[in-house]
């Protein structure tokens, strides 16, 4: 049902940033007012996160490569609670702002909303998607969906230019009788640059099979692709 109380489980993807991963989940704790658990996966960090997470205590799974984010994604939410209702994911490059889950929830009253951004209109320019930090019904994962985790070349040779594992993975909603949506107002705050310049990025990007553009400023001299 629409109005089911929500119990969040989210996901937390890590690879390297130990200062923006503590700040993701510091933020997070302070301000999810929802009932909740959570677990960790890292893609094979390189810098001291991983000794880091495995201090905390939290429920941590390390992977032995840098899988591809849709990889961490299911593999994460195929370790959820049985009572939890929704899963949701996170990287690790962002803060948390107060009111984010009383959002979420009441997103969640319509029966027909199964997947939730937590950017919105404004701040994502994207059609086809509710960007990666997103939360869907548990219900749909149970019955089968999936982050799609191929490269984003091959999932564009299929379904279009454009597409990337979050449209598709929004699409696939669509397929399953559900919409998507996102807030109405903002409810987190993106720590990161995005950009060529980032050493996460450069290998986040490596691994989905994307490469920089022509005369992109950010791309630093002597790049390798990743891979290559």
């Amino acid at each position: 049902m629409g109005s089911r109380p929500v119990k969040l489980h989210t996901v937390f993807i890590t690879y390297n940033r130990l200062d923006l991963t503590k700040e993701t989940i510091l933020s997070y704790r302070e301000t999810v007012h929802c009932p909740y658990t959570f677990c960790v996966v890292d893609n094979a960090s390189s810098d001291d996160t991983r000794r880091w997470l495995l201090n905390t205590g939290f429920d941590v799974h390390l992977l032995n490569e840098n899988r591809y984010p849709g990889y961490a994604s299911n593999f994460g939410w195929s370790h959820a609670p049985d009572d939890a209702t929704h899963l949701h994911r996170s990287d690790n490059d962002f803060r948390f702002l107060p009111g984010w889950s009383e959002q979420v929830e009441h997103a969640f009253q319509s029966e027909k909303v199964g997947k939730v951004g937590l950017r919105t209109d404004a701040e994502d320019e994207f059609a086809h998607n509710t960007g990666g930090n997103c939360v869907i019904r548990r219900d749909l994962f149970d019955k089968g969906l999936r982050y799609d985790e191929r490269p984003w070349p091959q999932i564009r040779a299929e379904v279009g230019d454009g597409y990337s594992e979050d449209s598709f993975f929004s699409a696939q909603v669509r397929v399953m009788g559900y919409t998507w949506t996102r807030v109405k107002q903002p409810a987190i705050q993106n720590l990161a640059s995005g950009d060529w310049s980032d050493e996460y990025y450069r290998t986040s990007y490596g691994v989905r099979g994307i490469k920089p553009r022509a005369g992109d400023p950010t791309v630093p001299e002597g790049f390798v692709p990743y891979g290559e």
